[in-house]
């Protein structure tokens, strides 16, 4: 009896170990993308010795700064400042051992993702500036794939119209879509862009040059601020796509990574642009990458998920998951795959729409690395000034010192 006893606790403390030492080999994949689940689902679903397991985080950007905190991948956007990139595992073997085909992505997407000749992160996808419009309400033929921000303007003003002196319909408005403001300085060339040490420059003459435009729209197109905010709280709580079917609005500005439902039943009464300026089309900042921190337990077990996910036929795989699986995303992780022949061959198969309307590599134009509290300084300093100097007459505090106030504000 006692050594049945002992041989049963020590198979228990054998399978024991053997569970610990599985968990102990699981890939830990850090991100704040709900959709990955069903990609590390099919994943670990494919017979093979590895596993993944998901860790949430809501701002992965944010995970170098907790002590002790450990995972064999990063998923996140934000991840590509000079500071943060320096703390992840080069993975330049990958593409040496050919496991992942260099080739296959956007040049200047891939090189955003290096630092010092090094590659430290990949990017998995990225989203575009769109504009919709009712196809008959516009007066002239707009070109196959952009809508160039001269034609954006011009028609929208000469769509404006007025009724006892107020707006009854309008063409587009600046003070819509606070993004915009933004976007608008990135398409007249700021060039916002980590200097390193996470110093944040721009070019200060183009940023004139949006401002200048921003409020020329505003004040001469669309008769001054009263008139546009007037406009938006008479009208603008109505779905932006409803008030661009019923005529109210002529331009509706989105992004790309909204597509799942507005490419959802588009029919003739819907189509679409992207928004350029000098034949370009910016790139928006939040791109999507995935590297392996340099603390990583599990790096060559890491490196195999990634030789995986990065193969074209995995990716054509995601987009059958997206659909099988009813996930309210577009694309690759919600935007077009860092894969260049991916989203020229498969995306049209799988949204028709977009036949006809996937540019080409050359005429896009990527953001520069931006500085790792980006997406503070951006929502809660750049938009809010752009803002005020659009709307007030007083003189307003430089851009610069904005950012400083901010940044002393916020040490920790």
């Amino acid at each position: 009896m006692k050594r049945t006893i002992l041989l049963f606790s020590s198979i228990f403390l054998l399978l024991l170990s053997g569970c610990n030492l599985l968990k102990s080999k699981a890939i830990t994949l850090l991100t704040d993308r709900a959709e990955m689940a069903a990609y590390v689902e099919h994943f670990n679903g494919l017979g093979n010795d590895h596993r993944v397991e998901i860790a949430y985080k809501k701002k992965p950007e944010l995970f170098f700064s907790e002590n002790g905190k450990t995972a064999d991948l990063i998923i996140g956007s934000y991840l590509n400042s000079s500071l943060l990139m320096e703390q992840f595992e080069p993975l330049d073997k990958l593409f040496t051992k050919e496991r992942i085909d260099r080739e296959a992505f956007y040049p200047e997407l891939l090189d955003r993702g290096r630092l010092n000749k090094k590659q430290m992160l990949l990017p998995i996808s990225f989203n575009l500036p769109a504009v919709f419009f009712k196809p008959g309400a516009i007066d002239i033929t707009l070109p196959g794939l952009v809508i160039p921000l001269a034609a954006l303007k011009a028609q929208g003003a000469e769509y404006n119209q007025l009724k006892e002196d107020r707006f009854i319909r309008m063409g587009f408005s600046p003070l819509w879509e606070e993004g915009f403001l933004y976007l608008n300085t990135v398409l007249w060339g700021t060039s916002f862009k980590d200097a390193g040490g996470e110093e944040l420059v721009w070019d200060e003459e183009a940023m004139q040059k949006a401002l200048d435009y921003s409020r020329s729209w505003i004040d001469q197109d669309n008769r001054g601020v009263d008139k546009n905010i007037e406009f938006v709280n008479r009208y603008l709580y109505e779905p932006m796509v409803r008030l661009v079917e019923e005529e109210r609005v002529l331009f509706y500005l989105t992004s790309s990574a909204e597509f799942f439902s507005l490419l959802e039943g588009m029919g003739e009464e819907r189509d679409f642009r992207w928004l350029s300026h000098d034949n370009r089309i910016p790139v928006e900042e939040e791109i999507l990458f995935i590297g392996i921190p340099g603390n990583a337990k599990n790096k060559k077990r890491a490196m195999v998920f990634l030789e995986w996910f990065f193969a074209p036929d995995t990716q054509q795989e995601i987009l059958k998951i997206n659909h099988r699986k009813r996930l309210k995303v577009f694309g690759i992780d919600n935007g077009f795959s860092a894969l260049q022949k991916v989203n020229e061959l498969i995306f049209p198969q799988v949204y028709t729409m977009l036949i006809g309307h996937i540019p080409a590599a050359n005429m896009l134009s990527f953001p520069r690395n931006l500085p790792a509290d980006w997406r503070e300084i951006k929502s809660q300093v750049i938009i809010p000034w752009l803002l005020d100097s659009l709307t007030f007459e007083q003189e307003q505090s430089t851009l610069k010192s904005s950012i400083e106030t901010f940044h002393a504000e916020n040490l920790h």
